[in-house]
């Protein structure tokens, strides 16, 4: 195979050998670090990993773990990108290929509670697959390895008088939700659902784009985070903070002891900017006896207060029909007022007998409510996001009016598809994230209900099919 050209350096090595100065890539529960390596078997080349007590490299075959003597080493750092369902970003770099010239990426992922294993992904997967305890693993949620090109320039010139774009990196979400943020490293962490999980001794490293600090004059860095809770006892994972090299914080300890994310913010001068890149660095101490998840960072300039919360915002707004996974099957949530408003909290009965209600959490990537079907007691009720969009064709259309000051007037029209497809539902009761809220119940002519946005009183709510 010989030492690559992808910009990386391999280093040929056999019998669970380590060349001096390869840089680890994951660990064991125990902290013992493993490499990246990758080896020829089955007419292919396969990535995998080692550590010496292996006495050779890993790689995984038909759901098995093999053992291969002979094999390369991944000598660099490397760059790493979060992916999941067998995708991969498209900046990853193929280090390897199947018998049929199928090109294979490097993969990780926590497969086991206090590890950061490694693996294999390719879109024909539909998961990464990762050799843990003798067998192959499927996991959903995963890192890859991209080419080093990834990185941004650590040097750009000063954009004069250009304002820095809405910045944040959002982990309630596989992949991240990124803007104006090039997550360039991540050791000891990995994608936990609607969080970041970093252990201890773990870091994420990302970089933002400045044009001009002039104009950004003070910037505010926030992070909702917290530190995961020991059985019944707080958590403890000191955070350190760091940009540009300089410590916003130096083992800070989050309030709360792990029983909610708590919004931590730090203050930022001009002066502390550089034109261009500059780097943020959020790390768990090596002595952290819990894990730091670290749900939402965001950037935001002095006189542009929660333009990066905005820009979030905006995006869940654009994609507003959600379909979940649940014990009943497919559930579709869609409400369209015109309001430009994101969901906090949905209920309804069907046609069925059957009766909802869910709360939204991690940033609706889950929901978690209760259920009453027909003829039996209600029980919890939980679904999981398994697709955004931003058009359903199930959803039904109505002509609405408000009533109010003694007479009903024309608004606009109520867009909605709710619960499971082909059962239509018979009453329906919403609120949205700014507190405005709705219940109606419907017939065959249409619904009749009331509206209140928030702030005001309740006012007649009324539709017709358009």
């Amino acid at each position: 195979m010989g030492i690559s050209a992808d910009g990386y350096r391999w280093e040929a090595a056999c019998g669970g050998w380590i060349p001096p100065g390869a840089v680890p890539h994951g660990y064991e529960a125990d902290g013992e670090p493993l490499w990246v390596c990758r080896v020829r078997m089955r007419d292919g080349v396969h990535p995998g990993k080692v550590r010496p007590g292996f006495g050779g490299a890993q790689a995984t075959w038909g759901g098995a773990t093999v053992s291969v003597d002979e094999y390369e080493v991944l000598m660099d750092r490397g760059v790493w990108g979060i992916a999941s369902g067998g995708a991969v970003p498209a900046d990853a770099l193929p280090v390897g290929r199947e018998g049929d010239g199928e090109p294979l990426y490097v993969a990780r992922a926590a497969v086991a509670p206090g590890t950061l294993h490694i693996g294999k992904v390719r879109p024909a997967f539909g998961a990464a697959n990762i050799g843990y305890g003798n067998h192959e693993h499927k996991i959903h949620s995963y890192e890859v390895l991209l080419h080093p090109s990834s990185s941004p320039p650590s040097e750009t010139p000063r954009r004069t008088g250009i304002q820095m774009e809405p910045t944040y990196a959002d982990f309630g979400t596989e992949p991240p939700r990124i803007g104006n943020v090039t997550i360039t490293g991540l050791d000891r962490s990995s994608a936990a659902g609607d969080h970041l999980a970093i252990g201890a001794g773990g870091s994420v490293e990302l970089t933002f784009d400045v044009p001009d600090p002039a104009v950004v004059r003070e910037a505010c860095v926030a992070l909702r985070a917290l530190a995961s809770m020991l059985s019944r006892a707080p958590g403890y994972a000191p955070l350190t903070v760091r940009l540009n090299g300089r410590p916003l914080a130096d083992r800070l300890r989050i309030p709360n002891g792990g029983g909610l994310p708590q919004r931590l913010a730090f203050a930022v001068p001009a002066e502390e900017l550089v034109a261009g890149w500059n780097t943020l660095r959020i790390e768990s101490g090596h002595d952290a006896r819990s894990m730091l998840w670290l749900y939402r960072v965001t950037i935001d300039p002095m006189h542009a207060h929660d333009q990066a919360g905005l820009a979030l915002e905006r995006q869940a707004i654009a994609e507003p029909v959600l379909r979940y996974g649940s014990d009943v099957g497919e559930v579709v949530i869609f409400i369209d007022r015109g309001e430009q408003a994101v969901l906090d909290q949905v209920a309804w009965a069907d046609v069925s007998g059957a009766e909802y209600a869910i709360t939204f959490e991690k940033q609706q990537a889950a929901f978690y409510g209760w259920t009453r079907q027909p003829g039996e007691q209600p029980r919890e009720f939980r679904g999981r996001l398994i697709e955004r969009g931003s058009f359903a064709k199930e959803a039904r259309r109505f002509s609405t009016e408000e009533g109010w000051g003694g007479g009903w007037h024309r608004s606009g029209d109520l867009l909605f598809a709710v619960g499971a497809p082909g059962r239509p539902v018979t009453r329906l009761t919403w609120r949205d994230g700014r507190g405005n809220n709705g219940t109606v119940a419907f017939d065959d002519g249409g619904f009749l209900g009331t509206y209140q946005r928030v702030g005001e009183g309740p006012i007649g709510y009324r539709g017709s099919p358009a």
